[in-house]
């Protein structure tokens, strides 16, 4: 009796054994298959959003030098008005907001996609749709409209609606445009040249941080980038002292 119960369990450890070496096989294959995901998260949210914040501050006053030495026909800015500046900036903040008369292509083309810049800021950060609306509202209306260019005109209707509402519209469809193609290893259409480059002109600020090495620089990593333990077990194996072994392997 003792024999065939003997016999019983090592039937039984043989079949356990093949199964988990199956399953061992799968895993250590997947291990070797692995690629970490190029889905952006960061580490710090208020960190990421805060290192954004710092960049659109050095982009704004470079956009609008480089507004300044553009012809007044195109910005509608005039130079010898702005030599004045602090006061001319009261003067125009309390005469806004009026309806400009700035070409189709710079309120309907140009403000919604700076609006949807700033959305993508604090949405990339890991922040929902309706504080990244809020944020475009604040940044463009408040920062920009009444901030740097009402040194140079008086604040804008279009500009205070259109670049928000128009600029968060726009953002998510940007925003889920690149989680596409950072989910499919930053592939577009098979390429990956096309990918990164739809990206960077998506979302230049953003791509400034994840894809320069900049983030890191400020301690702000992609989570996705680290692996989660794994762990791997060997098959229950028969040893020569009539027991049986079992092996361990964690994967970092």
């Amino acid at each position: 009796m003792f024999k065939i119960i003997k016999i019983c369990l090592i039937i039984s450890f043989i079949s356990i054994s093949i199964i988990k070496a199956n399953n061992t096989t799968q895993l250590l294959q997947n291990a070797k298959e692995y690629k970490p995901s190029t889905y952006y998260e960061p580490s710090n949210r208020g960190g990421y959003l805060g290192l954004s914040i710092g960049l659109i501050g050095i982009s704004s006053l470079a956009a609008a030098g480089l507004l300044y030495i553009m012809p007044e026909s195109v910005t509608k800015w005039d130079r010898d008005d702005i030599n004045d500046i602090f006061n001319k900036w009261k003067k125009r903040t309390k005469q806004g907001p009026i309806v400009d008369s700035d070409e189709l292509w710079l309120n309907y083309i140009a403000h919604p996609y700076f609006g949807a810049l700033y959305y993508l800021q604090p949405r990339m950060a890991g922040f929902d749709w309706n504080v990244s609306a809020l944020f475009s509202f604040v940044t463009s209306s408040f920062f920009w409209e009444y901030g740097i260019e009402g040194f140079a005109e008086i604040p804008s209707w279009q500009d205070i609606i259109i670049t928000p509402a128009f600029g968060a519209l726009l953002g998510e469809g940007f925003y889920q445009l690149i989680r596409y193609i950072q989910m499919n290893n930053n592939e577009l259409f098979g390429s990956w040249w096309l990918g990164k480059s739809i990206i960077w002109i998506l979302d230049p600020l953003g791509s400034l941080i994840y894809s320069t090495g900049l983030g890191e620089a400020f301690r702000i990593y992609n989570i996705n980038d680290r692996e989660k333990p794994q762990f791997i077990s060997s098959p229950i194996i028969l040893n020569r002292k009539g027991g049986f072994g079992l092996s361990l392997m964690v994967r970092f």
